[in-house]
């Protein structure tokens, strides 16, 4: 099959003006070397990229929990502090290279990705790729072949916009899908606030982690989950204070507080007046209103 080359754009249009990141160390470890932890550090010269071909692994990125498997693209931009577990592995084979002088337009220096974004992206369709990317760059350095420099800027350069570009393409599908993830928590909340809800019951009914969880609902809403429970429960606490005549110890119950003394607690907190309080203030003004109205 013939594939004429049509794009003319040579140079990385996210690079700034004057950009010319360059190649710092490149690494390849297997085996059971591969399994030796990093202790939890970071590094301020410098953007690291990591690719799995072979293994898994447990890494704390940003304060951000990661299970990490074959043909994942682990990120850590400058500054990033993380933790490294590999798992024991007589199969494994973990790539790593360092990039310094890299500036992404509307980025912090050596940075490839938002800080917000995940740090950790599996490779899909292009682990082959990345693959033959890093074992090249690995035998050009390591064998000092003729020309080693020209080659390998060329193979960072790909590694970079390879990587990048499927960083930014999962984090626009983990948006999308954010917004509907949010949705169907905010409906699970809706639906069981007046019970006992726990994190790992949420967990459990949308098959998603507790970081995820909290993550996708507080960008969402604006609250985490414990927030918006509470929010609903003393909102509909207000409207039964207003609109029955039900006690404040039978509402308690009615929205989820076992315990009254907890209920005046968080009913206060977040209105800034007790339960009975609230209720005769509502109830003056409308009778002053009826009054007026007369």
């Amino acid at each position: 099959m013939l594939t004429h080359c049509q794009d003319e754009v040579i140079v990385y249009p996210d690079y700034a003006d004057g950009c010319a990141p360059a190649l710092l160390f490149v690494c390849k470890t297997q085996g059971e070397e591969s399994a030796i932890p990093r202790v939890m550090h970071k590094h301020d010269d410098r953007l690291e990229i990591m690719f799995i071909a072979r293994g898994s692994g447990e890494y704390l990125i940003d304060g951000r929990q990661y299970l990490a498997q074959q043909g994942d693209i682990l990120i850590f931009n400058q500054g990033a502090v993380h933790d490294e577990r590999p798992h024991v592995s007589a199969d494994s084979l973990i790539y790593s290279c360092g990039i310094h002088r890299m500036q992404i337009v509307g980025l912090p220096e050596n940075h490839l990705i938002a800080g917000d974004n995940s740090a950790v992206i599996a490779s899909g369709d292009h682990a082959a790729s990345l693959h033959g990317l890093f074992d090249t760059l690995c035998h050009q350095v390591f064998g000092h072949e003729r020309h080693a420099g020209v080659v390998t800027h060329h193979l960072m350069n790909a590694l970079v916009v390879l990587c990048r570009t499927l960083c930014l393409a999962r984090h626009r599908e983990l948006e999308k899908t954010g917004a509907s993830l949010g949705l169907s928590i905010k409906q699970f909340i809706d639906d069981h606030y007046r019970e006992p809800i726990v994190l790992e019951s949420i967990m459990a009914e949308l098959g998603i982690t507790r970081f995820y969880l909290i993550h996708v609902f507080k960008r969402f809403s604006g609250y985490t989950p414990k927030q918006y429970m509470i929010r609903r429960r003393v909102g509909e606490a207000q409207s039964l204070l207003v609109n029955t005549a039900m006690d404040v110890v039978t509402i308690a119950r009615a929205v989820g507080y076992e315990s009254v003394n907890n209920f005046h607690r968080v009913f206060k907190m977040v209105v800034g007046i007790p339960p009975a309080q609230y209720k005769k203030l509502w109830m003056e003004g409308g009778q002053a209103g009826k009054k007026e109205n007369g």
